[in-house]
C-alpha cells in the first residue's frame, strides 16, 4: 500500500467508533483482505454438560467466518470443577478437531482461567451444592496446571504470548483480586518481540482499572495493569468479568492504550441504579415498583477482524442470532490520543429521539412492588426507540413525575429504567416499555403527569415526551 492510498484511508476512519452496517460494508470494501480473524468471549460459566449448546453455536458461527483463533476471557468452569472444564475441552474439539477449521487451517486457543475456574476444594463446598469427595477429586485451583495440559494439550504458564500470523496475544490467568502477579516482568521479558509498528494483544479475565466501563464497573483490578499497559499505546486489551452489555457503547475506551470488555456467554449483569436493575452483589434493599429483568439470555460474543489500517469488532447475541448493534471499528495506527474515550465520544454520540407518533400513555391498578407489597399504582408505558424506527436506538429512559402546585410545576421523583430488550438485539427490544408509580411516592389528591426522556450510553437525553395529567385522588 502506497503512502497516499494509508493516509486517505486513515482519515476516512479518523475518530469513528461504529458505523451502521451499509456504511460499513462501505468502509470495508476498500480495505483488501484481512490479516486476522478471532472469535472473542468470555464467562461461559458451564454447570452442566446441556449448557454447552450455546457454546458450541458461538463456536461454530466462529468456524463459519473462517477464524484463525478463539479467546476466552475466563471463568470457564462455573464450579471449579474438572468435569466443567472437559465439557468445554469436549465441545471445542467437536467444532475444531486437532485445533483445525474444516479447511484445514490451524485455530489456535487463546484461552485463560478466570477466577471462578481455580477455587479449592474449601471454597467450592463453601458455595455450591457439590459433595465433598467431589470437590476434592475435581477442584481445578491446586491442580490448575495438570488440568490445563490434560485437556487443552498444551502447557499452562501464568502469562503466556503466541502468535497468530504474525500478530502477538498475550494471555494471563486469573491469579487475584488485584490483578495479574508479574505482568509488568513478562512484558519486559518480551518487549524485543512486540511489534511498533501494528497491533499486538492482551487479555486477562477482571478489567483493567479505570479503563472500559469505569469508573461505576465492578469487577476491577487495582490498576497495575492498566499501568504496565499504558507503556504500549498499540495494545488492544480485552476482558470479562463484569458481564457488562455489548449494547452499551462505555463498553469500549481508549486512553494511553484500547481496553474492551468482553460481556459474557453465560448471562448479561446490568448495571444498577435502574427501577428493575440491582447493583450486582448489593444486598440494599431499595423501595421498587419493579423486580429484578431477567437477563438469562443474554449471550455475547465477539468477531474481530484486523486489517491494516483498522481493526472491526462484531458484536452479537447467540440465543436469537443477531447483532446487537452496528461494529465498532478501532482506526490504526492508534496516536493515543483517546478518540474512543467515552469522554470523547460522548458529545458527539447520537441522542436518541422519539419518533413523531409515540406517545405516553397511564392506566391504573392495584399492583405489588419488589417485594410483592400491595400497592396502588400508576403504570406509564411508552413504545421502545429503535434504530429502525427512529434513527437512533436508545440504552434507557429517565421518568420523571410532575406535579402541578399552584400556578407551578414540581418533579416528585425521578426513575430510570431498562427497556425489556435492552442488551438484545433491536427485534427482541420492540414490546412497549412499562413503569409503575405508586401512588405512596406521589403527593395525594393532586394532578400529576410523567415526562419521559430515551437516553444515550452516554447520558445524553432526547426531547421530552409528555403524557396526559392523571389525578392520584383515592376512588
Amino acid at each position: 500500500m502506497d503512502r497516499r492510498t494509508f493516509l486517505h484511508r486513515t482519515a476516512a476512519f479518523a475518530g469513528v467508533a461504529c458505523l451502521d452496517f451499509p456504511a460499513f460494508a462501505e468502509k470495508v470494501g476498500t480495505l483488501g483482505g484481512p490479516r486476522l480473524r478471532l472469535g472473542i468471549l468470555s464467562d461461559v460459566h458451564i454447570r452442566e454438560e446441556e449448557q454447552t449448546q450455546v457454546l458450541r453455536h458461538a463456536l461454530e458461527y466462529f468456524r463459519d467466518r473462517n477464524v484463525d483463533g478463539v479467546m476466552v476471557a475466563g471463568d470457564i468452569a462455573d464450579w471449579a470443577l474438572e468435569s466443567q472444564l472437559r465439557w468445554f475441552a469436549e465441545t471445542w474439539y467437536s467444532v475444531f478437531p486437532k485445533d483445525k477449521a474444516p479447511d484445514g487451517h490451524h485455530v489456535e486457543k487463546l484461552f485463560i482461567y478466570g477466577n471462578h475456574d481455580v477455587k479449592d476444594a474449601a471454597a467450592i463446598l463453601k458455595k455450591y451444592k457439590v459433595t465433598e469427595a467431589q470437590a476434592e477429586a475435581e477442584a481445578i485451583g491446586p491442580r490448575r496446571a495438570e488440568v490445563w495440559k490434560k485437556y487443552f494439550k498444551e502447557k499452562w504458564e501464568p502469562i503466556y504470548m503466541k502468535d497468530i500470523k504474525g500478530y502477538k496475544f498475550i494471555g494471563a490467568h486469573f491469579t487475584t483480586f488485584d490483578g495479574v502477579d508479574n505482568l509488568q516482568e513478562f512484558l519486559d521479558s518480551v518487549k524485543d518481540k512486540l511489534p511498533t509498528d501494528k497491533p499486538f494483544f492482551y487479555f486477562q479475565h477482571m478489567h483493567p482499572k479505570d479503563t472500559c466501563s469505569s469508573p461505576w464497573a465492578w469487577g476491577q483490578d487495582n490498576g497495575k495493569t492498566t499501568a504496565a499497559l499504558s507503556r504500549f499505546s498499540n495494545v488492544v486489551a480485552f476482558s470479562g468479568h463484569s458481564h457488562i452489555t455489548l449494547t452499551d457503547e462505555r463498553t469500549i475506551w481508549q486512553g494511553a492504550f484500547t481496553s474492551v470488555g468482553t460481556a459474557s456467554l453465560s448471562y448479561i449483569i446490568p448495571p444498577g441504579g435502574r427501577e428493575n436493575t440491582v447493583q450486582s452483589g448489593s444486598k440494599e434493599v431499595v423501595h421498587s415498583q419493579m423486580k429484578k429483568m431477567n437477563t438469562r439470555d443474554g449471550k455475547h460474543g465477539q468477531l474481530m477482524t484486523v486489517y491494516d489500517d483498522c481493526i472491526t469488532l462484531e458484536r452479537r447475541e447467540f440465543v436469537y442470532d443477531q447483532p446487537l448493534a452496528d461494529n465498532w471499528i478501532i482506526p490504526l495506527p492508534y496516536d493515543g490520543s483517546g478518540a474512543l474515550s467515552p469522554e470523547t465520544r460522548a458529545p458527539k454520540a447520537p441522542v436518541p429521539q422519539f419518533p413523531a407518533s409515540a406517545k405516553v400513555t397511564l392506566s391504573r391498578a392495584m399492583g405489588t412492588d419488589n417485594q410483592d407489597k400491595e400497592e396502588d399504582q400508576i403504570t406509564v408505558r411508552f413504545p421502545s426507540v429503535l434504530k429502525k424506527n427512529a434513527g437512533c436506538r436508545a440504552f434507557e429512559y429517565e421518568i420523571q413525575a410532575e406535579v402541578k402546585d399552584y400556578d407551578t410545576y414540581k418533579i416528585l421523583g425521578t426513575k430510570r429504567i431498562f427497556s425489556k430488550g435492552f442488551y438484545l438485539g433491536e427485534n427482541q427490544d420492540e414490546e412497549d416499555v412499562v413503569c409503575p408509580f405508586a401512588i405512596s411516592e406521589l403527593k395525594e389528591n393532586r394532578e400529576v403527569r410523567f415526562i419521559v426522556r430515551p437516553m444515550n450510553s452516554f447520558g445524553g437525553k432526547g426531547a421530552a415526551l409528555c403524557s396526559d395529567w392523571i389525578s392520584t385522588a383515592t376512588a
